[in-house]
């Protein structure tokens, strides 16, 4: 393979890669990060206030009673799909037209209290109150808020608690006046058609599941879960999301599974109960950080996502030493790029030796260029091989460029979907893009001096290359800021080590297809004549 192809194809490949191999929605909106906050306003157009939890990762619109009727899970951390007018009213209409976007709830109500021996019915009106509680706590990664409302005789008081730097959502309940057990309703998942919906039993062997048409109970459960499956060329990702339930504080949940469009999960629950909610993305890092990974039956890693897991518990490790996010970047990006030295080493003198090469290369490909015969064409071959013979150049050699790229699609996935807890330099958050654009100009430049190093000897081939670097740009606005500073250490260290390569190749071949002067010959000696003695 021609040198100048694998950048070209590298990059393409990236692009698809680093963009979530083709997930639907939009690209986000360059700004700041998300403060996490209540918004009081009307969402639906109906009579009556919706209260609006928002952070970075998600949207959860809730109606006066509790009930989750907007669920918008960003696939873009940071993304700001609320827009806030000059005159203080919200712009609703990039979740309510939902061009990419997708509800998990699907136009249902999650949360939604059912017991209709005491006369509650999600169907039916209810008299409501104004929720209380409605905070906010940082650095307890907390947003609170108590609904209250009564129907046919009976009280439910409810109690949510969101967690902005996870999907995680603690759910309360108190019914009184009504029957010992009620149901919460969790439908899903937005536009899946046919998601997976299962339940493990408490001490059960494998997870009880129902795919397509029919419902299934599942008693005493451990967990209940709409999972979406598919999502990316590698599994479930970015674009599969999952609703999960779990019991909490001896919590005894009993559950129906329906499958098909209308997937449901129906909790039979106490009269005053506490669940744990997930309701995210179905993807590892992040089911990993809620702590639902060792759950049996619920996700299984595939290549890549063991890769992931390797990352993300060495990232915990180095923290736990270091007690810095950004630190823990540079010291695994260097720790990554040292196991991965001679692996690229080898990489890199191939690219040395056919920058080296080129000038001899161009030589041969214009003397045969008007000789299209296969004399000559073998001719051609013929040279070329003598020149990668006598510079040792290996053309399978630039296949090695490949070989790391399972490590850093893991990587690139680990770092993306990870949740930290903090900012670095004037970075507010690692999760998210840089606000000021400063990590994205470094990024250009130091991909340019990549590009320069190793095309050096063939300016025009920078000329065409560079423009890449260009629609890169783009997605380095976009990448999330702890993506990007891995990305700009580990070149920095790729353009040294390929400098110190390039000054040993070139030392090498110096002396390569250099003839040796002969000395000159030296000149004969006159011979001395000396006459014979006269007689």
């Amino acid at each position: 393979m021609k040198t100048r192809h694998l950048l070209p194809i590298a990059a393409l490949g990236g692009m698809l890669l680093l963009s979530g191999c083709g997930q639907t929605g939009p690209l986000p909106t360059f700004g700041k990060a998300i403060t996490p906050e209540w918004i009081k306003a009307d969402f639906d157009g109906q009579p009556g206030d919706e209260y609006i939890a928002t952070s970075n990762l998600q949207d959860v619109v809730f109606n006066a009673r509790g009930e989750v009727i907007g669920w918008y899970v960003k696939g873009y951390a940071g993304t700001p799909y609320i827009k806030k007018r000059a005159d203080g009213t919200y712009d609703f209409s990039a979740l309510t037209n939902q061009k990419g976007i997708v509800n998990m709830v699907a136009g249902r109500k999650a949360l939604a209290v059912e017991d209709k021996a005491a006369g509650l019915d999600p169907a039916q009106p209810a008299e409501t109150s104004t929720p209380t509680g409605l905070t906010t706590d940082l650095k307890a990664n907390r947003q609170d808020a108590v609904f209250r409302y009564t129907q046919g005789g009976a009280t439910v008081a409810k109690t949510v608690t969101l967690h902005p730097r996870n999907f995680k959502v603690d759910l309360k309940t108190e019914v009184t006046g009504g029957s010992e057990r009620v149901n919460i309703l969790f439908p899903g998942l937005g536009k899946a058609d046919n998601p997976r919906v299962q339940a493990y039993t408490q001490g059960g062997a494998q997870p009880a599941a129902v795919q397509g048409s029919g419902t299934l109970s599942v008693d005493n459960i451990q967990y209940a879960a709409l999972q979406e499956v598919g999502g990316s060329a590698f599994g479930p990702g970015q674009a599969a999301h999952a609703l999960m339930i779990l019991p909490q504080g001896g919590t005894q949940v009993n559950t129906t599974l329906t499958g098909g469009s209308q997937g449901l999960i129906t909790a039979s629950v106490p009269a005053s109960s506490n669940l744990e909610v997930y309701g995210g993305k179905n993807e590892l890092i992040h089911l990993y950080q809620s702590g639902y990974t060792d759950l049996p039956g619920l996700f299984k890693p595939n290549f890549f996502g063991q890769i992931s897991l390797l990352i993300v518990k060495l990232m915990e490790q180095l923290y736990k030493l270091i007690g810095n996010w950004g630190l823990v970047l540079v010291v695994l990006t260097i720790l990554l790029r040292a196991i991965m030295w001679p692996l690229m080493q080898a990489q890199g003198r191939t690219t040395a030796r056919m920058q080296v090469m080129q000038p001899k290369i161009k030589e041969i490909q214009e003397k045969y260029r008007d000789r299209k015969d296969m004399d000559s064409q073998r001719a051609m071959q013929a040279e070329m091989a003598q020149l990668y013979k006598d510079y040792n150049f290996n053309p399978a050699g630039c296949f090695s460029t490949f070989i790391p790229f399972p490590v850093l699609i893991a990587l690139w996935s680990t770092i993306r979907n990870f949740e930290f807890d903090s900012g670095f330099l004037w970075l507010p958050d690692l999760a998210i893009p840089d606000p000021f654009y400063l990590l994205a100009l470094v990024y250009l430049i130091v991909n340019i001096g990549q590009l320069y190093v190793m095309t050096r000897k063939t300016p025009e081939m920078f000329r065409q290359q560079a423009f890449i670097y260009l629609i890169f740009l783009y997605f380095a606005l976009t990448f999330p800021a702890g993506v990007t500073i891995y990305i700009i250490l580990s070149t920095l260290i790729g353009i040294g080590q390929q400098i110190l390569i390039n000054k040993q190749v070139e030392k090498e071949t110096a002396t390569i297809g250099q003839k040796v002067e002969k000395a000159p010959a030296r000149p004969a000696k006159a011979s001395k004549t000396i006459d014979a003695p006269k007689k």
